[in-house]
C-alpha cells in the first residue's frame, strides 16, 4: 500500500521567518500554488488501483482551495485510505480574509452534481472507501460534530480521531459500544461546549478544560491529557474523571496560568490516584517561584513510578539567586523510579525540588535534567534568536552541573541533556 506525505515544513519555516509582510504575502502566494500543483501531479500520476495506507496534507491552505482539497479527499477515499491527516496551519501563514476550509461528508455520501471526467466513478468508490479509515486527523480547518459523528458511526475501523482548531465544532457525542474509537484528541476548538463519551472502549483522551465533559462507562480509559485554567483545572478534572480516577495510569495536566509558587488549590484538591504510574505536569515558571507545592501532587499518587515536570518560561523572566533553600514535608515515595525536569534554569526553586526527590524517592533510578524550554523547542527562529537561545541553554546546563553533580548518588543514573 502507498504512503503519501506532502510535507512542506522547510517552506513553512522560511515563510515564518520572512519579517516583511509584503515579501511574505508574495512568497506565500507562489508557494501555495506550487504546493497545490505538487499534490495534484503526484495524485494524478499515482496508481489509482493501489490501496492508500496514509495521506498527509500539511500546508497553509484556506477555503479558496476547497475544490482541490475536495478532489484530493475523493481520490484518497476511492483508494480506501486507512490513515488521513489534514493540517492546514492557519497560525503559520499570513493573515487571510478567506474562511478556513470546511470538511463535509456530503462529498462522500451524497450526489453533488459535478460532471468532471471520471468523477462518477471516483465518487462511487469514495462512498465506499471512507469506511476503511482507521485514523483521522483534522487540524486548522472547520468540521462540525455531525460530520465527526457520521464518521464514527460509519467507519468500523476508526480507532484514532484528532480534531484541532475547528471554529464550528460545538458539541461532540462519542456514544455506543459499536464505535471502535480508542484515541480521541480535541483541542483549541474555541466554540466547543460539550463532549459526551459513553459506553465505549476509549483508551486515551486529550482535551481542554474550557468545555463540559461527560464520561460514562469508559472502563478502558487509562490515559488522560487535560489543559486549562489553573483555578478550576483540578476541580473540573476530578469531577469529569470520577468514574475512572482509580483506573488512570497516565495523567497529564497543563495549567496555562498556574503560578508555581501557589500551594493552595491545584496541589491540595487532587484525590488519591491509586493506579497512576506516570504523572506529567506542565506549568509556567516565573522568577524564582518555589516548586515545593508540586510535591502534594506526587503524594496523591502512592504508586507513581515516573514524574515529569515541564516548566515553560521566558528566559528574561527567570532569576538565579542565592536565597535559603526551602524544605518540603518528608514523605517516602515507595515506587518513584524516574524523574524528569524540563526547562531547568538553575534557580534555587529547581534545586529544592531535586533535593526533595533525592531525600524521599527511596528507589529512584534515573534523574534527567533538560535546560531547553519545552514550550519553545520546535518554534521557528531567526539565526540571532537561536544563537541567544543556545547561549541561555549552555548557561543553564553549566548551572545544573555545578549544582547537582556532587549531590547525585552513584547508583542513580543522572543525565543533563
Amino acid at each position: 500500500m502507498a504512503c503519501l506525505d506532502f510535507d512542506a515544513s522547510k517552506v513553512r519555516k522560511r515563510m515564518f521567518l520572512i519579517r516583511s509582510r509584503a515579501r511574505n504575502l508574495d512568497f506565500v502566494k507562489k508557494e501555495k500554488r506550487k504546493y497545490v500543483e505538487w499534490v495534484d501531479k503526484v495524485l494524478l500520476q499515482s496508481n489509482k488501483c493501489l490501496g492508500l495506507d496514509y495521506l498527509r496534507v500539511a500546508y497553509y491552505l484556506d477555503n479558496f482551495y476547497a475544490d482541490e482539497i475536495d478532489e484530493w479527499l475523493q481520490h484518497a477515499f476511492a483508494r480506501r485510505v486507512q490513515r488521513l491527516e489534514l493540517d492546514l496551519f492557519p497560525d503559520d501563514g499570513p493573515p487571510s480574509s478567506r474562511e478556513s476550509y470546511t470538511f463535509h461528508y456530503e462529498l462522500f455520501c451524497l450526489s453533488s452534481g459535478k460532471s468532471q471526467p471520471g468523477y462518477s466513478e471516483i465518487h462511487h468508490h469514495a462512498q465506499i472507501g471512507f469506511k476503511s479509515l482507521g485514523a483521522l486527523s483534522l487540524k486548522s480547518l472547520n468540521v462540525t460534530g455531525g460530520v465527526l459523528e457520521f464518521f464514527l458511526i460509519n467507519c468500523p475501523f476508526l480507532e484514532r480521531l484528532v480534531v484541532e482548531a475547528s471554529s464550528v465544532l460545538i458539541n461532540l457525542r462519542v456514544c455506543g459500544p459499536s464505535i471502535a474509537l480508542k484515541y480521541l484528541e480535541v483541542c483549541c476548538c474555541l466554540k466547543l461546549q460539550s463532549i459526551i463519551v459513553s459506553d465505549t472502549n476509549l483508551v486515551s483522551l486529550t482535551t481542554t478544560a474550557a468545555h463540559h465533559l461527560v464520561l460514562q462507562n469508559v472502563p478502558m480509559l487509562v490515559n488522560v491529557w487535560v489543559s486549562g485554567d489553573s483555578l478550576n483545572l483540578v476541580r473540573d478534572v476530578t469531577s469529569w474523571l470520577s468514574c475512572c480516577l482509580s483506573k488512570l495510569e497516565v495523567l497529564t495536566l497543563r495549567a496555562d496560568e498556574f503560578q508555581v509558587s501557589q500551594e493552595k488549590g491545584i496541589v491540595h484538591e487532587l484525590p488519591q490516584l491509586t493506579n497512576l504510574k506516570e504523572f506529567v505536569l506542565i506549568a509556567f515558571a516565573s522568577k524564582d517561584d518555589s516548586l515545593i507545592g508540586f510535591t502534594s501532587l506526587i503524594r496523591a499518587s502512592p504508586n507513581l513510578e515516573k514524574f515529569v515536570l515541564k516548566l515553560e518560561s521566558w528566559w528574561n523572566d527567570m532569576v538565579r539567586g542565592d536565597r535559603k533553600l526551602k524544605k518540603a514535608a518528608s514523605f517516602p515515595l515507595q515506587h518513584l523510579k524516574v524523574v524528569e525536569l524540563l526547562g531547568y534554569y538553575g534557580r534555587r526553586s529547581e534545586l529544592e525540588l531535586v533535593e526533595y526527590f533525592l531525600e524521599n524517592a527511596i528507589v529512584l533510578e534515573k534523574l534527567i535534567i533538560d535546560p531547553r524550554d519545552p514550550g519553545n523547542v520546535t518554534w521557528p527562529k531567526t539565526r540571532k534568536e537561536r544563537k541567544q537561545e543556545m547561549k541561555e541553554e549552555k548557561l543553564a546546563r553549566n548551572c545544573a552541573k555545578q549544582q547537582l553533580e556532587g549531590l547525585i548518588p552513584s547508583h542513580i543514573e543522572f543525565s543533563i541533556l
